[in-house]
């Protein structure tokens, strides 16, 4: 990982840092830290990076308002056996919303892309169950709520940033 995405990203790691130290202590209220679209997807880069991540070789994304966002991710299969359903490398372009509360997230799919070619989301969850079964984990599904980093309680879109209630 380059240097300076490290860098980018280090106001998210720190504060994600900070409030999984301070998730158990009395607040007054929801606080919140709000940071760019660049710091985000710094961020995202560090965890496909920490995560040893093998299929999704790179994301990005472009927060808009209202809690909706579009994306690209590269998945690359490498010389793995799909029986011919999937390509070995390839974009999945999205627009979609989120809805997060008490520290998870949903992602409603409204526009979904494999290339140029418009797919059903459902197709994604095909796509997600194949990749579990190449790693040896439990399939999830597109519509399936996901945990948010410990102590996050919620995150709010807006046009090129990322707000983080905790």
């Amino acid at each position: 990982m380059r240097p300076e995405v490290r860098a980018k990203a280090a106001g998210i790691l720190g504060a994600l840092k900070k409030i999984e130290a301070e998730q158990h202590r009395p607040a007054a209220g929801l606080r919140s830290s709000t940071f760019t679209e660049a710091e985000f997807n710094a961020y995202v880069v560090c965890r496909l990076d920490a995560e040893n991540e093998p299929f999704v070789k790179a994301a990005e994304f472009k927060l808009l308002a209202d809690d909706r966002i579009e994306g690209r991710i590269t998945i690359d299969l490498g010389d793995r056996q799909t029986s011919g359903l999937l390509p070995k490398r390839q974009d999945l372009l999205f627009s979609a919303g989120i809805e997060t509360r008490d520290g998870k997230i949903k992602i409603s799919m409204d526009k979904l892309f494999l290339g140029t070619l418009p797919i059903a989301p459902a197709v994604v969850d095909v796509i997600i169950g194949i990749l579990s079964r190449l790693q040896g984990v439990e399939p999830t599904r597109l519509e399936d709520w996901y945990d948010l980093p410990p102590g996050v309680r919620r995150l709010e879109s807006r046009p090129g940033q990322v707000v983080v209630y905790y």
